[in-house]
């Protein structure tokens, strides 16, 4: 309680982004252009371009973010993984054809050292009035949270899923196979939900605790259980959707089947099958689009308010977001839609609102001028796997 009263008595400072859309537009028209006359190679640079405008346009209690990543940086990891991958690949070939696909399994396997150094490279790039972010875990740590337990979880999953089939059994009857997909795909849908609460759990977890500003270090407490009930309600935002997608898809199904069985589902059938329930299949790709913005803008929302309420510096300062699930949805709804009726014109005007919005529901707690702000004396991380890594992670995960 003390705890709590003393937290509701400390300032609290918001974040403030002050990017133009006008000039933001001018940045991306340029980008666009100049990754279209080279052909894509621009493409690294026109990122950095954005981020750099993004960043240096937000403030924190009088003091401006700022972003010294390269493009070639950049271009120069993805063209080392481009080549890397070519000869691994052309090695095994030439080893055994039926190695070919090793050099894939290569790259999973070395992929969250690779995250865990493109993360690094991140934060060493990004500061706050000349003070620079860091970014340090254990190898062990990160193997676990992006590969191992994904793995366990995945295969935990397929072994329920598979043990709920058999035991269900089999029947004949429409009500009964009705019944026994409708459990299927909620317990689906719960047990996917599961797992993304699980994972996000821990990504928050490795990235939280891992960050650092300067000579303080970040840390997080984020409970298990409110991740967890955040995936599986995200999951089941998607039920009544799938029920009317069902309802509207299931003649086409029928129809299907019935060609099917007789033998005549031939391309001529096909097309017209297709013509025939035409507006069932657009009807049913809209509310799948629906369902998708319904359930990121909740998902998002939570595990951001989640991830920077749960977050604090060393104890001096904690951080808050108040981000609603209807408010972000406003945002993408907008931006949805601004794009769609502008061919993609207003993108850098939703983008910046987006930006401002998010920068207006985030907030620091506590004494930022008793704040020592002092950069570490670390270098910065070097070598041929470092420069190889730097394009893996563009973008910092939940932030």
């Amino acid at each position: 309680m003390k705890s709590s009263e003393s937290a509701q008595s400390m300032p609290q400072t918001s974040f403030s982004f002050h990017g133009k859309a006008s000039k933001y537009f001018i940045i991306c028209l340029v980008n666009v252009l100049l990754v279209f006359i080279t052909l894509g190679i621009y493409l690294p640079w026109a990122m950095v371009k954005c981020r750099r405008y993004i960043y240096s346009n937000m403030e924190l209690n009088g003091a401006r973010f700022s972003y010294r990543a390269t493009g070639g940086a950049f271009f120069k990891s993805w063209l080392l993984i481009m080549i890397l991958y070519i000869v691994v690949t052309v090695a095994c070939g030439i080893i055994s054809p039926s190695l070919t696909g090793l050099s894939a399994i290569i790259f999973i396997a070395l992929m969250p050292l690779m995250v865990v150094k493109s993360l690094r490279y991140q934060a060493d790039v990004s500061s706050l009035n000349n003070v620079r972010f860091g970014f340090s875990c254990s190898l062990g740590k990160a193997y676990w949270t992006m590969l191992i337990l994904p793995l366990l979880l995945v295969l935990g999953s397929a072994i329920i899923l598979t043990l709920m089939i058999y035991l269900m059994g089999d029947d004949s009857e429409l009500t009964g196979l009705i019944v026994r997909l409708a459990v299927m795909i909620l317990l689906s849908l719960v047990i996917v939900g599961l797992v993304i609460g699980v994972l996000y759990w821990q990504i928050m977890n490795l990235t939280g605790n891992s960050a650092r500003f300067g000579i303080h270090r970040f840390n997080i407490n984020v409970p298990l259980k409110c991740c967890i009930k955040t995936g599986i309600l995200s999951m089941l935002i998607l039920v009544p959707f799938v029920i009317v997608i069902a309802k509207l898809l299931s003649p086409l199904a029928i129809d299907v089947s019935m060609e099917s069985m007789s033998g005549r589902l031939d391309e001529q059938v096909k097309e017209a099958l297709f013509i025939k329930y035409s507006l069932q299949i657009f009807v049913s790709y809209l509310l799948y689009i629906a369902a998708l913005v319904l359930m990121g803008s909740f998902a998002v929302a939570s595990i951001r308010n989640l991830f920077f309420n749960g977050l604090y510096l060393e104890k001096a300062l904690t951080f808050r977001s108040t981000v609603t699930f209807t408010g972000l949805l406003m945002q993408v709804l907008v931006m949805v839609l601004a794009i769609g009726c502008t061919c993609w014109l207003a993108y850098p005007w939703a983008k910046i609102r987006l930006v401002r919005y998010l920068a207006s529901n985030t907030h620091v707690i506590g004494y930022l001028d008793n704040v020592e702000f002092r950069d570490t004396d670390e270098p910065n991380d070097s070598g041929f796997l470092a420069a190889v890594s730097r394009g893996i992670m563009p973008v910092v995960p939940l932030i």
